[in-house]
């Protein structure tokens, strides 16, 4: 795949989608996913203009981040492991998947040790039904919101992630939608408000229903190695 090709292509996507709903582009923030793209790769893109890159796995992203700029800026969207927490935070600016008490209790403890407190945060909510993926119970976020906005304030709450089913991406409908802009509403009410959903196949789904972030892989940088 020709990055800058595919660089162009994804922003034209995200402004067209932006101008259809009466939005900015430029409050659409764009996260290239990175998860088994080389450094090299990576390194293009960023020197096409591209800032912000994700991440699944700690080795990768602590391995990238020792080799590319520091002008990157780093999130981690994969699924957390205790044992890793301390070393993904020290290699990124923020993680968007945290779904436990127990692990916001270690990055407010981390992000003292660090020096890196108010550290940012994203809560990842399961979607009902969906025993494929990680996350909070739509049941469990306001407890835990509460918990984080009351006993840590090592921590920079900034709002919801989600990965929502396959099945969306592939046959957009009414429940899709209902889902979208459901997660868009409890979003509303947590931290800072950020929204981050929406990847390749539904992006313009997710900008219409009021995404502020999207994690875009495999239309930007093309098949995984």
């Amino acid at each position: 795949m020709d990055l800058p090709s595919s660089f162009l292509n994804i922003r034209k996507r995200i402004a067209d989608a932006c101008h259809r709903c009466g939005r900015e582009p430029a409050s659409v923030k764009l996260i290239a996913a990175s998860k088994a793209q080389t450094p090299t790769r990576i390194a293009e893109l960023h020197a096409l203009g591209q800032k912000f890159f994700g991440e699944n796995y700690a080795v990768e992203l602590i391995k990238k981040t020792a080799e590319l700029p520091s002008s990157i800026e780093w999130s981690y969207i994969g699924q957390l492991q205790s044992n890793k927490i301390k070393r993904i935070m020290g290699a990124a600016h923020e993680i968007q998947s945290v779904a436990s008490l127990k692990h916001v209790r270690l990055i407010a403890q981390y992000a003292e040790e660090l020096a890196k407190a108010p550290y940012p945060i994203f809560l990842e909510l399961n979607i009902p039904n969906d025993t494929t993926k990680a996350g909070l119970a739509f049941g469990e976020l306001d407890r835990l919101v509460e918990q984080i906005l009351t006993q840590y304030p090592q921590l920079a709450l900034q709002g919801i992630m989600a990965v929502p089913p396959q099945r969306f991406a592939n046959h957009w409908d009414s429940e899709g939608e209902a889902l979208y802009r459901n997660l868009r509403k409890l979003a509303d009410g947590v931290g800072a408000g950020q929204l981050s959903l929406g990847m390749s196949a539904d992006l313009e789904h997710a900008i219409a229903c009021g995404s502020d972030i999207l994690r875009i892989g495999s239309a930007l940088m093309g098949a995984r190695t």
